[in-house]
């Protein structure tokens, strides 16, 4: 195993083994005392919880939960063979998917203080499991999601189908949810998804309101007409700047309609901020480099300095192509879904999205 021996606990070790063969005990050389180290070694990484020399072994093998899920899934998602991930002091270490991955998704408290088990709600393949999946045991998470909606399943690793082995983990629906903060920034949890399209609108001669954002009315959730619905018709007709599209049997347009979505305040739930107010320009000090305070802004994406010339927000191959694809879009993403664990805090500057450092499936404190 490459820098298996580089920490201060592994030198402890060898030393503890050097006494051993000096003793008289032991007279073979070599890769007998290399056994030998290794082996007190995993005692103490098993058994020594609080102990000194296991603190420093556990501090060594930290790792982030999203970055040991995604290094198991890019070694094939095995599940009884040991995989090589890499941790976040750049050693190399060996786990496996019982011991170092199920438990990510079967323990309380993992992902951060307090945090429910993601198989509290996530336990079985049946209608009363969120999403119909199981994330219990290696069968049910090959399974993936929607088993019973959309059989055979709903892959979570990226590959192209349930049962393929095409992984492709940057892509993965896992990690989009594990990652992701659902925006605007601070949006209330609704496990019951009912406000995962937005508030509800209406359409009338003077164009698209929303209800709550006066103030006066509260916001209402779980209508057919909805601010993401009314961003996606946009889309498919065309992403059009200044011409009209259909929406909820009305002629609705960009400037007037759509763009209030991003630069009011209260568009989303009470006291929302606009998303205008921390995507305001190209520049490095707005987050993701994005501009969503104008029409040329947004279709620029995001990223566009650090990865010219964007990211496209609209499921586009390339900034400037038009092969709108909203059901994929990143845009729709980060509106939609909210963030797993449920009740994860939310950062802005993005340092939790990769879940806390966790060792043999325990989070570090």
């Amino acid at each position: 195993m490459k820098n298996r021996w580089k920490s201060p606990l592994r030198v402890l070790i060898m030393a503890l083994g050097g006494l051993v063969f000096g003793s008289g005990l032991l007279q073979a050389q070599g890769d007998t005392q290399a056994c030998i180290s290794k082996a007190l070694l995993t005692y103490l990484e098993c058994a020594g919880e609080g102990a000194g020399t296991a603190a420093l072994a556990q501090k060594q093998a930290g790792v982030k939960a999203v970055d040991l899920i995604g290094q198991w899934v890019l070694a094939g998602a095995p599940e009884t063979d040991m995989f090589e991930y890499t941790s976040s002091d750049n050693d190399q270490h060996t786990a496996t998917f019982k011991d170092d991955i199920l438990p990510l998704f079967t323990q309380d408290g993992v992902w951060f203080e307090g945090a429910r088990s993601c198989a509290s709600c996530h336990f079985a393949n049946s209608e009363n499991a969120y999403h119909e999946m199981d994330l219990t045991s290696y069968a049910g998470i090959m399974k993936g999601g929607d088993v019973l909606t959309k059989p055979p399943g709903v892959p979570l690793f990226g590959q192209d189908k349930i049962g393929a082995t095409n992984y492709d983990w940057d892509h993965s629906k896992l990690r989009a949810r594990l990652r992701n903060n659902r925006m605007p920034p601070n949006w209330p949890e609704d496990l019951t998804e009912t406000n995962r399209d937005g508030p509800c609108v209406t359409i009338g001669s003077n164009g698209v309101s929303v209800q709550g954002s006066d103030g006066v009315k509260k916001h209402k959730y779980g209508c057919d007409l909805n601010t993401v619905g009314l961003i996606g018709a946009w889309v498919e007709a065309g992403a059009p700047e200044l011409k009209s599209f259909a929406y909820g049997g009305q002629q609705v347009n960009f400037d007037r309609d759509v763009l209030q979505l991003f630069t009011k305040p209260s568009m989303w739930f009470p006291a929302s901020a606009p998303c205008s107010s921390c995507h305001f320009a190209n520049s490095e000090v707005s987050y993701h480099e994005m501009d969503l305070s104008t029409y040329a802004g947004i279709m620029k994406g995001g990223d566009v300095l650090s990865k010219p010339p964007g990211v496209p927000l609209f499921g586009e191959s390339k900034i400037g192509s038009t092969d709108y694809d909203w059901g994929h879009s990143k845009m729709r993403a980060r509106l939609r879904n909210n963030r797993m664990p449920n009740a994860v805090t939310f950062d802005i500057t993005e340092e939790n999205r990769d879940g806390p450092l966790v060792f043999r499936g325990r989070r570090l404190k």
